[in-house]
């Protein structure tokens, strides 16, 4: 057992490196210059990232989820470069598709997307062009991730996302073209990049792309389609609604919300990124339940105690890094929109069952479901309170999937997480951290003293509501000496 475990923490450490480095760069250094030099403008930026975000999906069908999968189960060398072959080019040629339609209704649609489109009758057209490259970087390195290839997965991932932004700056900066000019560096530089991966796994392409290949990647993939839509228009969607329905300086504000809020990434994304190749790879043995339950339960005490202390120091990080007073709020809503990340990763986990057994349309029910009750809670809410409300939408959301999926995946591959000791920990976070906002937004005096004391009452929940017994820090800390030391003996 420990050997995989620690082979999951090696991997998740690799990526969590990666994903710092680019989190680093996009948010202390690039942040101030995007939201400097673009000001309210951002939530334009956002807007066409939203459609940019969908149309991908739209492209990639699933094909990501089912190649994780078939990368596994296939039985040799050859039809896993099959199936690799397809993972790339399939979506690449939908996105074409998309990119020939977009080009001739882009000047149309302008106007109903903006509510200033002066300059943007090609904007859409030059964003959709990034989604070529894009979905190849995207699977080319999903390749690497599996193959456990990490020095090309590190190299990539932080030329596509650093390379990306630092070429969006000077054209946005040292070219004074603005928002088209944030854009015209994401596609210059994700193109190089996709090239340069293009030819370094030239000799893992197949010459055709074979239709059973196809059809194995569609059948897993496309039912998971409905819940990655779900997600991304809970996500995509809560943008262009503040902006349309309160103001575009209330849609700015949204967006450094959850960019600040997407630092949880280094914990939620390393591990996802790690997650599903290993957890399928120990399907197996005959102690996976018990893995599966133990990293389930770190990875939530992790994860929550994460968000308290970024909310420690998020009002003067947001401050300084932003350098614009209107957007100053944004600080307030950010944990609330990092607990629904660390819930929706926490889905991967409960519901392991149902990547095993192939049940992934229940997933998929499940993220409509969800996806409704958050459309109806933000259109009800958001005239009324704003960000708190697709803040407030979004933990009910995410917290609707966690248990709906928990509930599905113990019925055909039953897991003991400790769901109650689980919820009643959850339950205990969530009051502690609105009691944390109330007092930053009335200024409390003496609050990091109080912030302390609060930090020492969540470690003690840990144990109080049987997430963990007192045992258990024993033999966590023994696995991780183990850990450490055979990574420093490799």
């Amino acid at each position: 057992m420990f050997t995989k475990i620690r082979e999951l923490f090696s991997d998740s450490l690799a990526f969590s490196l990666t994903l710092m480095g680019n989190k680093i760069v996009a948010a202390f250094i690039l942040l101030p210059l995007y939201s400097r030099n673009l000001g309210t403008k951002i939530a334009d930026v956002d807007q066409t990232n939203t459609v940019v975000m969908i149309l991908t999906y739209f492209c990639i069908i699933g094909t990501d989820t089912a190649f994780a999968y078939y990368f596994v189960e296939a039985k040799n060398e050859k039809e896993r470069h099959g199936y690799f072959t397809v993972a790339v080019f399939f979506p690449v040629l939908l996105s074409l598709g998309f990119l020939s339609i977009t080009y001739f209704v882009s000047p149309s649609v302008t106007r109903f997307l903006y509510k200033h489109p002066e300059g943007y009758t090609h904007l859409l057209t030059i964003a959709v062009l990034t989604i070529v490259a894009n979905v190849v970087i995207q699977q080319i390195l999903a390749y690497a991730r599996f193959a456990r290839q990490s020095a090309t997965f590190i190299i990539g991932s932080m030329s596509f996302v650093i390379g990306s932004n630092l070429a969006s700056i000077w054209f946005l900066v040292g070219m004074k073209m603005g928002v088209v000019g944030f854009f015209y560096g994401q596609m210059v530089a994700q193109f190089v990049v996709a090239g340069v991966l293009l030819w370094i796994y030239r000799h893992h392409f197949t010459l055709t792309l074979e239709k059973r290949y196809l059809v194995d990647l569609l059948r897993y993939g496309v039912p998971l389609m409905p819940a990655l839509l779900a997600f991304w228009g809970m996500t995509a969607v809560s943008g262009p609604i503040l902006y349309h329905m309160v103001s575009r300086e209330e849609a700015a504000i949204y967006g450094i919300a959850v960019r600040f809020a997407s630092m949880i990434a280094l914990i939620t994304a390393a591990f996802q990124l790690a997650w599903r190749p290993f957890a399928l790879s120990i399907k197996e043995r005959e102690d996976a339940r018990r893995i599966y339950s133990l990293l389930g339960r770190v990875f939530l005490v992790l994860g929550t105690l994460f968000i308290l202390i970024l909310t420690f120091f998020i009002e003067p990080l947001i401050k300084v890094v932003v350098g614009k007073p209107e957007l100053f709020s944004a600080y307030r809503y950010v944990w609330m929109f990092t607990l629904g990340t660390l819930l929706n990763a926490m889905y991967l986990i409960v519901g392991i069952g149902l990547y095993i057994t192939k049940r992934t349309k229940t997933i998929s029910k499940t993220f409509v479901q969800a996806a409704v009750i958050y459309f109806v809670g933000i259109l009800t809410l958001v005239p009324f309170i704003g960000i708190w409300g697709v803040a407030f939408m979004t933990v009910v959301a995410y917290l609707y999937i966690f248990l709906s999926i928990y509930r599905k995946g113990q019925k055909v591959f039953p897991i003991d997480f400790r769901i109650r000791s689980m919820l009643s920990y959850l339950a205990i976070f969530i009051g502690v951290m609105s009691f944390i906002s109330w007092m930053q937004i009335y200024h409390w005096k003496g609050q990091w003293m109080i912030d302390l004391g609060l930090t020492a009452f969540m470690i003690g929940m840990i144990f109080m509501t049987g997430l963990f017994k007192v045992d258990s820090v024993r033999i966590l800390r023994r696995l991780a000496i183990r850990f450490f030391r055979s990574s420093i003996a490799k």
